[in-house]
């Protein structure tokens, strides 16, 4: 990961392998009240990612720098659990359902042992 400090924000270059698209969508949506975020794909599987800030914020660009840093590695960690975790939430799903057995269509007219068929027509 690359940062440049910008005077009233951060430029941060990541390896579009290691973060994929969606990871940074969900990391820096995050950071959209205060800053105006623009994710661009780049070169050689990099992706580049600009945070300028808004105009209400002050911006300490050191403490961005960090934060940005765990952010990452967080969303980062939580695509890799769902991605372990996947093939167990989906036996979960299935052993749930397991025993779930659609009602069947009926296959013979609709009777009553009283003699009340509800399609007769009224006398």
């Amino acid at each position: 990961m690359q940062v440049q400090l910008l005077s009233n924000g951060l430029e941060v270059v990541v390896d579009a392998q290691t973060f994929s698209e969606a990871t940074l969508h969900k990391c820096f949506y995050w950071y959209t009240r205060d800053y105006q975020v623009t994710i661009q794909p780049g070169i050689n599987h990099q992706t580049q990612v600009r945070l300028v800030a808004k105009e209400h914020v002050a911006v300490d660009v050191t403490a961005l720098q960090h934060q940005v840093h765990n952010d990452l590695l967080d969303f980062r960690l939580r695509e890799l659990i769902a991605e372990e975790t996947r093939p167990i939430r989906e036996l979960l799903v299935a052993k749930a359902f397991a025993h779930y057995a659609p009602p069947q269509p009926l296959t013979a007219p609709i009777s009553d042992p009283v003699g009340f068929h509800p399609l007769a027509p009224a006398p």
